[in-house]
This record gives C-alpha cells, structure tokens and sequence, in this order.
C-alpha cells in the first residue's frame, strides 16, 4: 500500500509539473499578439518568405545567399548568431554546410529551441526546385514569429527563445543514414560535446539546456493534418490544439466557408490511432537519439507537391499560412510565459 500510495504522489506531481511552464495568455495579451489584419500579416510574411524561394541547395549561391538574408534579419533584432560551418562527404563530393543558430538571450541556461531547414532538395540542372512547404514557409514563420515576440522578450526570462535554421537536411541522392539530416547530424554531436558557460551550470551540455525541439517542416499546403508522435511532449500537441480552438472562437482565425464543423477542418489531431507512432526521418532524430524532447509539426499525409516543382508558391494557401503563424505565435508566447498584457509601460521599453 505504501509503495503503491509513492507511485501515485510521484505521478501527480510529475504530470501536474508539465503544465506549470505553460501559462495561457490574457485575453489582452492575446489581442495584443494577434492584433494585424490578414493583409498585413501575409504582406509580412511575403518580405521573409520570398528571399528563401529560390533553389538553395548547400554549398551553392542560392543556398548561402538565403544564410545572409536570415542572418541580417536576426542582426537587425540584435539576437546571438551562431554558425555551426563544416564540411562532410555525399554522394556529390565533399559539401561545406553551414547551421545558423539565433537566441535571443545567450547567457539562459534554458531553451525553447524552435527550428527548420533552410536548404532545398538538389535536382541534377536546371534545377528549378524552390521548395516553398519543404521547407521555406516554416523558415519564414520562425523568422516572422521572432520579429513579433521579440519586443516582449527580456534578458531576464527564465527560459529564451533559440531558433535553428539546419542546413543539409535533403538527401543528395537516396536517403540513408549517411545521405540526409547533414546538419542536424552535426550539431547535435557537436551539442553533444559543448557545456554551457555559465558559472552556475558547470556540468550541463548544451543539449541539456533544450527544454524542448519543436521541429516545423512541410507546413503551407491546403488542409494540413498533424499528428501527435511522442507521449512525451503530448500536452504541447494539445495545448496548440486547444490555441486552435480558441483562436477559432475569437474569430481570429478562420475556416473555409463550405465547412460547417471546425472539428472537420482543425489541423491538429489529438485522437487519430496514429498518435506517438512516430515513423518519418527528420531532423529532430538526432537530437532524439540523444534526450531531448521533441515536438514534431510536420504535415501527414505529406503534401501532393512533395519533392515535385509544383511545390512553389501556387502551393501555398494563405489562410493555412495565416493561421499556422498565428497558433506558433501564440504557442510560443505561452510556452515563455510572456504576456504582453499584463506587461507595464517600462517593462515593455
């Protein structure tokens, strides 16, 4: 009876601590995070999107040519830019690739690590292949929802938002274990390896610091459905579920018109069968190989443009594009505990 009464304590207080880093915006904060029309919102979101739409396949001018545009954005915010720069062998030839890695506050010993990759899938020439749902829409939602947090993020915050754009996801030929996730592959090891310099960490690797990888990628296409792939990080799953829903009933969000029930249309599946039957190769393996918890946002069934030149940008649809920025946004804001509401005057300057 003890040991059994123990078990259930330990429980409680296991599950019961999870939620305790999520805190939900105040109705003002969520207005002050969602206050742009969605003209405005998708004129910003072409200033990021369209520099990335062009064939960047690593160790090539169009590949290093989206670096510099994501590498001026976050010098412009004044974020720490980190470049994990190495070179591997493919099938190709040795390649040089280039991670870019942006926090917002260097000296936290605590993580929200939101990422993507930047490169695009090599076709033998004329290569045409811009990649625009794999993967520069994620890219541009992460460069856009750091352009919208930032002004609310403080030196001080427990936790700070680091931002991973990998490079060398694609294959060059066949995808095996040697020929894809590049970058990942590297800077996982890499984290592996590194401590964090802090005086009062001394014993924690850089890996240690992630309090979770929320990995975004094939996002943009029509009627997107996500599934919820490790039991781990399935409360986050529900909690975008539940940004979802309430974002849907503040008519800050919408629905096609020819729908009648949101549950018909929500993008996020909290009782498919396939729930935590994680089975696609991405660049959160790695780093899952190796502890760290994972939120994996990627669309299932895979686009019908996937790994085609049809995935361009007569493949995007701008209300899925609109509301899947918002629900990160709002996602990412909660998960920081930043609430622009209940914010004063002086702490917002």
């Amino acid at each position: 009876m003890t040991i059994k009464i123990i078990l259930i304590i330990y429980l409680i207080l296991f599950y019961c601590q999870l939620p305790l880093a999520y805190k939900t915006l105040s109705k003002q904060g969520l207005k002050i995070l969602t206050n742009i029309t969605f003209t405005e919102s998708l004129e910003t979101f072409s200033n990021y999107l369209t520099p990335i739409l062009i064939p960047r396949v690593p160790d090539t001018d169009g590949n290093r040519k989206v670096q510099n545009f994501i590498k001026e954005h976050f010098n412009k915010l004044k974020w720490d830019i980190d470049e994990d720069t190495f070179t591997d062998e493919t099938p190709l030839g040795k390649k040089q690739f280039n991670n870019i890695i942006v926090t917002k506050n260097i000296k936290s010993n605590k993580r929200l690590v939101m990422a993507a990759h930047f490169d695009s899938k090599y076709f033998d020439p004329p290569n045409n292949f811009v990649g625009a749902t794999d993967s520069a829409v994620p890219c541009a939602i992460l460069m856009d929802l750091a352009s919208k947090l930032d002004p609310y993020l403080k030196d001080k915050d427990k936790v700070t938002l680091q931002i991973i754009f990998f490079d060398g996801e694609e294959a060059f030929k066949s995808w095996n274990s040697n020929d894809s996730l590049y970058g990942a592959r590297h800077l996982a090891s890499k984290w592996e390896n590194t401590y964090l310099d802090i005086p009062e960490v001394k014993t924690r690797n850089v890996l240690g610091s992630i309090e979770v990888l929320v990995l975004l990628d094939l996002l943009g296409a029509t009627k997107p459905s996500f599934q919820s792939y490790f039991q781990t990080t399935s409360w986050m799953f529900s909690e975008l579920a539940n940004i979802e829903n309430r974002l849907y009933t503040e008519k800050i969000i919408t629905i096609p018109e020819d729908i009648d029930d949101f549950d018909d249309i929500s993008y996020f599946d909290t009782s498919t069968i396939h729930n935590y039957q994680s089975h696609i190769e991405d660049d959160h393996l790695p780093f899952l190989k190796r502890g760290v918890s994972i939120l994996h946002i990627i669309a299932y069934p895979f686009p019908s443009v996937w790994h085609t030149f049809d995935d361009n940008l007569d493949a995007i649809d701008e209300n899925v594009v609109f509301n899947l920025n918002t629900i990160f946004r709002i996602f990412a804001a909660e998960f920081l505990n930043i609430d622009p509401g209940s914010l004063t005057h002086d702490e917002l300057v």
